[in-house]
C-alpha cells in the first residue's frame, strides 16, 4: 500500500486528451492493479510515476530495472507501447530517460489465473534508456548515467513509439486495460535487488512537499495549463466532436442536445444556466490560449529555431 500511495497519475489531459487511469492496491492480494481507459482523442497515453524521492535512489551498482507484471484485460500487449521512465535529476523538466518493454502474450487466452500464475519478469538494462522529450528522442542527448541516482521512476502505456519523429504504433489498441504489478526493482547481472520483504520502499515527498519544490516557472505555468487543459473541457470537446463529426449535428444543434440531456436530470433553467456558463468558460479558455500562443509559444519556437541555426553555423 505504501508503494501504491507513492505514485501519482500523469495521463494525457495536459495534451488535451481524455484518457484516465489509476494505480490501486488490490485488497488481500500480493499485487497492485494499474487500470484505466486509454483514448486517442486529443492524447493517447496513460501514465504514472512516483512522487520525487526524499533522497536520490542509489543505483550505481545496478545494471537495470525489472518489473514483474501480467496483462489481465486482454492478450494483445503488442498492440500498445509500454515504457519505463527514469528521471536522473531534480529539475522536473520535460526531458527524461525512457525505454520500451515487451510484455509477453499469455500462453492461454484465459484471464482466470491464480495469484501466482502468469507472471512475467521483464528486465530493461540501463543502456536501453534514451533521453526523450515527450515521445521524441533528444538527438545527441547524453547516455543515462547512474552516478547521480534516481529522482523518480514511472511507467506509461502509449500509442507513441519512441523515435526521432512523433510516430504512432500501427494497429494501436485503445480502450480498457488492466496490468497487474507485483514487483518493481533493480537487478545486477549476478544477483537481484527487489523492493520487497527485506528492502524498504524508498520514501517519497508528499504531494504538498512536491508542489513546494517545483521550479518557479513550473509553478507559474501549471495553473494556466489547468485552465487550458482541464479534463472536463477535454471531455466536452470530445463529446462535441462525436456529435458533429459522427452524428452530423452542427454546433448549435449539439449545444441544444446538451441542454435537453441535462434538463432530464436538473431541469430546464438550471440546464440552460449550466450551458451558458460552460460557453463563457470555454470562450475565456480560447482567448487565453490565443494570447499565450502569440506572447509565449510562438516566440519560444522562434528562439529555438534561432538557437538551432546558430549551432549549425558553428559546426
Amino acid at each position: 500500500r505504501k508503494s501504491v500511495n507513492s505514485f501519482e497519475r500523469i495521463d494525457d489531459a495536459i495534451m488535451g486528451g481524455i484518457s484516465l487511469s489509476a494505480l490501486k492496491d488490490v485488497e488481500n492480494k500480493p499485487y497492485a492493479s494499474w487500470s484505466g481507459v486509454c483514448r486517442t482523442d486529443g492524447g493517447g497515453f496513460c501514465g504514472m510515476r512516483t512522487l520525487p524521492f526524499v533522497e536520490p535512489l542509489s543505483v550505481i551498482d545496478k545494471d537495470g530495472v525489472f518489473i514483474d507484471c501480467r496483462l489481465m484485460s486482454d492478450n494483445e500487449p503488442e498492440r500498445r507501447v509500454w515504457k519505463i521512465t527514469l528521471r536522473s535529476d531534480s529539475s522536473r523538466g520535460e526531458q527524461v530517460y525512457q525505454a520500451s518493454l515487451q510484455i509477453p502474450k499469455r500462453l492461454k487466452d484465459d484471464i482466470s489465473l491464480g495469484d501466482n500464475d502468469g507472471w512475467n519478469r521483464i528486465k530493461i538494462p540501463f543502456e536501453s534508456f534514451q533521453l526523450v522529450r515527450g515521445p521524441r528522442l533528444v538527438i545527441g542527448g547524453p547516455k543515462f548515467n547512474t552516478t547521480a541516482g534516481l529522482f523518480q521512476i514511472g511507467a506509461s502505456l502509449s500509442k507513441f513509439v519512441i523515435g526521432v519523429n512523433t510516430t504512432e504504433l500501427e494497429n494501436f489498441r485503445p480502450g480498457y486495460f488492466d496490468l497487474h504489478l507485483q514487483r518493481l526493482g533493480f537487478y545486477e547481472k549476478d544477483t537481484e535487488m527487489t523492493m520487497m520483504k527485506n528492502i524498504d520502499t524508498p520514501d517519497t515527498l508528499t504531494k504538498e512537499e512536491s508542489n513546494k519544490k517545483k521550479p518557479l516557472l513550473l509553478k507559474l505555468l501549471l495553473p494556466v495549463a489547468r485552465i487550458l487543459f482541464s479534463e472536463k473541457a477535454n471531455r466536452r470537446r470530445s463529446a462535441m466532436n462525436i456529435l458533429t463529426k459522427k452524428r452530423g449535428l452542427n454546433r448549435l444543434q449539439a449545444i441544444l442536445y446538451g441542454v435537453r440531456s441535462r434538463t432530464k436530470s436538473i431541469g430546464y433553467l438550471p440546464s440552460l444556466a449550466k450551458t451558458l456558463s460552460i460557453i463563457a468558460i470555454d470562450m475565456f479558455r480560447f482567448a487565453i490560449s490565443g494570447i499565450l500562443k502569440v506572447c509565449l509559444l510562438y516566440p519560444l519556437k522562434l528562439f529555438r529555431m534561432l538557437v538551432k541555426k546558430i549551432k549549425n553555423l558553428k559546426q
